[in-house]
């Protein structure tokens, strides 16, 4: 499914409205029937129950309008309560609220300390409440009167069916200013906006229904909507799949290039996660005073000995042989647990910058580009990179508060400017292309945020390139398949899950996608 702006939106309803004749008011009905229908399921019936419509001057306040009109032809005993200059209304809105008032239903404009105590006494009281605050639009701060609505409606602690996307949330970022309204449901028009998916926001959006509201078909899949969701289906489709007659060269061949002392974890999880995500041969490459160590810690990865200086790191000594068999391996993983020394560091710029098989840069090896971001431009093929939060703003110079307040839009940048491919781990993981598509993971559950995950996801996203996988389907199809994991390992019990538990699920997983 795709996903939109706020700003993209507004286009699509424009040119169902303009282009394809569909008048605005029957959008609007059409919205306002699907939140009657949604109050109608959460309160099992609508007949003799009390629901209070919080509405703003805006279209979602219309979309109310609507569905308080349909509740109370079903018996329900409705209340509006309108936020804001009435002389706003469009007209598509005032309409539905020239009916209310021609049907006597109470509408009520918050304009004097009595009203509001009305307000307060009425919510207190109702069984349901529908949020038609603000809409799409909203960003920023709160008025001072739509923040005292909002916390009213979450302070009477009613089953609430939010409009759209609750009060109070960015509708491209997610980000909560002070406070947003905390729904049961959210009803969301035509596509879901992005705001829904990231937090803080999406703590407040409760179950999300979508509805296409009767706009076309063909607004709704434009190509030009550069973002989507993953789900099941899709990735089904762009899965490699296994042929019978395989043998383990066959199925791709991997290079992980990781460890240190103290570090080996993270080089045997990323090296057995690419195994268990199909690939038929991988080859760790360590600093040769950790071969012991990882020729027992690992029993079906073979080891690649490397010169290592004063401490068991790698410097530009490794570079050398590692060039000497990079070409054989159909992708490689450099990064996780390699260390932040800066004769590490130049190692792995200049490794990066030579190499000419597919990379997926993890972990260690993304803090290397800190300062030198732009010589990710130069890499022989598009790199994917895996950084989580931290390490994305650390490349970009930027705080993780600075990040989040715009995620989509710094790392869309950021993968045109570097040229690369990036996966951000975070609540809901993106996969952002240097053509500035993004695709957002559905899958995946706190549990997973424990050391050794990103080192089990990097492995996983090689091993499915080594496999014949684009780079673009590899990153999108590693990210679905880790999350799957992480809920099948969660089935057992999600606090407590280690990196080791979606490990030991990707075989699993991917046997339940259902492409073998």
């Amino acid at each position: 499914m795709k996903i939109v702006t706020a700003q993209k939106m507004r286009e699509i309803d424009r040119e169902s409205i303009d282009v394809f004749g569909i008048p605005e008011v029957v959008l609007m009905e059409n919205a306002g029937v699907q939140v009657k229908a949604e109050m109608e399921q959460l309160l099992a019936g609508l007949q003799h129950k009390k629901i209070c419509v919080c509405c703003g001057c805006g279209n979602n306040g219309g979309d109310g309008f609507v569905a308080a009109r349909h509740m109370a032809n079903q018996g329900a005993r409705v209340k509006v309560f309108l936020l804001g200059d009435i002389n706003h209304l469009g007209t598509s809105a005032q309409t539905n609220l020239d009916i209310l008032v021609n049907m006597n239903v109470d509408v009520l404009q918050l304009t004097s300390p009595r009203d509001w105590d009305k307000t307060q006494v009425a919510l207190a009281f109702a069984d349901g409440i529908v949020d038609g605050v603000l809409g799409t639009g909203f960003k920023g701060v709160l008025r001072p009167e739509a923040e005292k609505l909002i916390r009213i409606i979450n302070e009477v602690q009613k089953p609430i069916v939010a409009i759209d996307l609750p009060s109070g949330i960015d509708a491209d970022t997610g980000n909560v200013q002070s406070l947003a309204v905390r729904a049961a449901s959210t009803v969301s028009f035509g596509l879901p906006k992005l705001g829904l998916f990231f937090y803080p926001g999406a703590e407040y959006v409760g179950k999300l229904m979508v509805d296409g509201i009767g706009i076309p078909k063909q607004l709704l899949e434009d190509s030009r909507i550069n973002q989507q969701l993953m789900d099941i289906h899709f990735i089904q489709k762009i899965l490699p799949e296994r042929a019978r007659d395989v043998h383990k060269n066959s199925c791709g061949r991997v290079l992980a290039i990781a460890g240190s002392r103290g570090l080996t974890g993270a080089a045997a999880l990323v090296s057995n996660a690419a195994l268990r995500s199909g690939a038929g041969v991988v080859t760790l490459a360590v600093a040769e005073s950790l071969q012991d160590i990882m020729s027992v810690k690992l029993t079906e990865v073979m080891t690649y000995s490397l010169p290592e200086q004063a401490g068991g790191i790698l410097g530009t000594a490794a570079l050398s042989p590692l060039l000497g068999i990079a070409d054989t391996f159909d992708a490689i993983v450099i990064g996780p647990g390699l260390g932040r020394d800066e004769n590490t560091g130049e190692f792995i710029r200049d490794f990066v910058a030579a190499v000419k098989t597919q990379l997926i840069i993890d972990a260690d090896a993304i803090f290397a580009f800190s300062g030198y971001s732009e010589l990710l431009r130069d890499c022989k093929i598009t790199p994917i990179l895996t950084p989580h939060l931290g390490e994305m703003a650390t490349l970009l110079g930027i705080s993780v508060a600075e990040l989040k307040e715009d995620l989509v839009g710094l790392v869309r940048d950021a993968a045109k400017d570097c040229n690369c491919v990036f996966v951000v781990k975070s609540e809901k993981t993106i996969v952002v292309f240097p053509d500035g598509t993004v695709s957002l993971s559905t899958n995946g559950n706190p549990g997973m945020a424990t050391a050794g995950s990103g080192d089990v996801l990097a492995g996983v996203i090689a091993g499915l390139k080594a496999q014949g996988a684009s780079r673009y389907n590899a990153a999108m199809a590693g990210v679905f398949l880790h999350g799957f994991a992480g809920d099948l390992a969660a089935e057992r019990g999600m606090t407590g899950l280690v990196a080791g538990d979606i490990l030991e699920a990707l075989p699993a997983a991917r046997f339940a996608l259902g492409n073998e």
